[in-house]
């Protein structure tokens, strides 16, 4: 289709209008034609009506189209007889084009989609892209608490994010910078000192989710009296200088909970190129500092009454602390540092965080540090996220309320298995408990991504678990659905020249096809908004339409050439969703 869109957009240049391939849109309606070409724009520059602007376009493909034997029918429509484009129309503010069927379904069919090299997947043509050398800083859970659901958003999100980079060009590095020390690691060591220094855990019980209660137990007590924050301070200056005790629990500890967290990223099927580590990065920071203030490299930072502080309040970016009087290393000091780690070592390009929307002032304050330091050139880009929730209410580990990441993905399972083995009492239970874990995963990743960036998402499980809704499961059953086709046909193998597809004659056809061609343009946009709901969205609106199709054309019973032709469109379809949905790291199943 992007094919179609340049040939288009250079007839229109070559008679004077100037459009790009990514103005055309699919009409609403597919008798209304296959592209369609807004006037809003052409009509502001030339001061004139869309409904002119029209007027005008129509007459200035008539010469070009006229080498094609073109010819008119009415003031508001333009044919031609050989070439690809059969018509051209006015539609309110819109010029609508039509092609020549034939042509039109071996351009989109006859051609493989673009498609990431992924998980086996047959590689089609790359997508172009800019060939920068991206890192992408994605999930950085802390330690000593449990992963949960809000952590969830961060790890799909980010996933998808590397998939859709590299499969339009960009070279990416993953990391994942770990949140190992700072207070509410010496809050769970503090807590752990007084009531628990042997470390005794109840047998089977999960160790990270032992620290996630310690944690809020710590929280608890302190709120009740807040005089404790001084021990709490002294157990953070003592880790920070290196007390051995305090470091032997540090780390013991904080292997439980890189251990709960690699057992879940496998679930997920998250990997990481590079660690950071929040404790690696203190030093780091407080030796870089030391030298910015030495050499005088940002006026901004400077000392404030014992604290370390960079004064952004010029460039509307109020004042961040980055050292406190007391000593402590914040924040600030640590991803300063981590960024030009990211610049000078790793040569990267373009830098990306996926951090929560709470970030956002703070994240332009670390830019415009790297901005002062003489990375302005580089680029540096934010995905901001809203909050995961649940029906029942909002959650915070301070608070001990938070859903675990494995108490929701057994409760997800367990319905996921249920509903596999009411639809196949005959199958193995190993067979269900694999489909069923694909189910799963589809569902909750699925609704987390199917939810524009900044919207708030309230995770219910009922919802997207459903087979019949606007999630996973649904786009995994209209996969399944094709490959039953496929089992029920002995023109399974029929290859495109086998195929006739001018027998592709329905509108729900020619619909399905424009809407396969349109997966390229599904990809770029989530590559340029750094947002895959957009792919989502796309993946639902192809499902529902191929499930239309089959419900309107029959398939198997057809004559072996049409049935062929159908054939050949159902498995695109399902090239094009499957490999849509491991761009967004979801698997897809054979059956269901």
């Amino acid at each position: 289709m992007q094919k179609i869109k340049e040939q288009l957009a250079k007839l229109l240049q070559q008679a004077g209008f100037e459009v790009d391939a990514s103005d055309f849109v699919l009409p609403p309606d597919i008798k209304m034609g296959d592209l369609a070409l807004p006037c809003f724009g052409l009509a502001k520059k030339f001061k004139k009506s869309p409904a002119e602007i029209g007027m005008d376009i129509l007459q200035g493909i008539s010469h070009p189209l006229a080498s094609l034997t073109l010819w008119r029918s009415g003031p508001r429509q333009v044919r031609n007889d050989n070439g690809v484009v059969d018509r051209a129309e006015i539609v309110g503010p819109y010029v609508n084009f039509t092609f020549k069927r034939k042509w039109l379904l071996e351009q989109i069919l006859c051609s493989p989609p673009f498609a990431p090299s992924l998980a086996g997947l047959r590689v089609g043509k790359m997508v172009q892209g800019d060939q920068q050398k991206v890192m992408v800083e994605y999930s950085q859970p802390n330690t000593h608490k449990e992963f949960h659901v809000g952590h969830l958003r961060n790890a799909c999100l980010g996933a998808a994010l590397v998939n859709i980079l590299r499969t339009t060009g960009s070279k990416v590095i993953t990391a994942n910078y770990i949140g190992d020390t700072g207070v509410h690691v010496a809050k769970c060591l503090w807590y752990l000192e007084r009531n628990n220094p042997e470390l005794v855990v109840e047998k089977g019980q999960n160790k990270a989710e032992y620290l996630g209660k310690i944690y809020s137990e710590a929280v608890r007590l302190i709120a009740e009296k807040p005089e404790l924050m001084v021990e709490i301070a002294d157990v953070q200056s003592k880790l920070e200088s290196g007390d051995r005790k305090l470091l032997k629990l540090w780390k013991k500890t904080k292997k439980w909970s890189m251990n709960d967290f690699e057992r879940i990223y496998k679930v997920l099927g998250n990997k990481f190129d590079k660690w950071f580590w929040e404790s690696e990065e203190e030093k780091n920071g407080r030796k870089l500092l030391g030298q910015i203030i030495k050499e005088g490299k940002i006026k901004e930072i400077k000392k404030s009454e014992g604290a370390l502080i960079a004064d952004l309040q010029e460039y509307g970016l109020d004042v961040l602390v980055l050292i406190k009087s007391d000593g402590n290393v914040l924040y600030g000091a640590k991803d300063l540092s981590l960024g030009i780690k990211k610049f000078e070592k790793y040569k990267v390009d373009k830098s990306i965080y996926v951090v929560d929307v709470r970030q956002t002032l703070y994240l332009k304050q670390i830019f415009k540090m790297l901005d002062l330091l003489g990375y302005s050139e580089k680029e540096k880009a934010h995905v901001s996220y809203d909050f995961v929730t649940l029906p029942e209410g909002a959650m915070a580990s301070r608070k001990g309320n938070v859903v675990s990441f494995d108490k929701l993905f057994n409760e997800v399972l367990d319905k996921a298995k249920d509903e596999t083995k009411t639809r196949h009492a005959d199958w193995p239970q190993k067979l269900v408990e694999q489909i069923a874990q694909t189910i799963a995963l589809s569902a909750i990743k699925f609704w987390i991504l199917k939810y524009e960036n900044n919207s708030v998402i309230v995770f219910d499980v009922n919802k997207a678990t459903a087979f019949d809704g606007d999630t996973g499961p649904y786009v995994l059953y209209t996969i399944a659905r094709i490959n039953s086709l496929f089992e029920k046909s002995a023109a399974a193998k029929l290859k495109p020249k086998s195929c006739k597809l001018e027998l592709l004659a329905e509108n729900i056809e020619r619909e399905l096809v424009l809407k396969i061609g349109m997966f390229n343009d599904a990809i770029k946009k989530a590559k340029t908004e750094l947002d895959p709901s957009g792919l989502c969205k796309y993946l639902l609106e192809l499902g529902q339409l191929f499930n239309n199709f089959y419900q309107k054309c029959r398939v198997i019973g057809e004559n072996p050439e049409l049935a062929g032709a159908r054939l050949f469109l159902s498995n695109n379809v399902k090239d094009v969703l499957t490999k849509g949905l491991r761009l967004l790291n979801i698997k897809d199943v054979q059956m269901m």
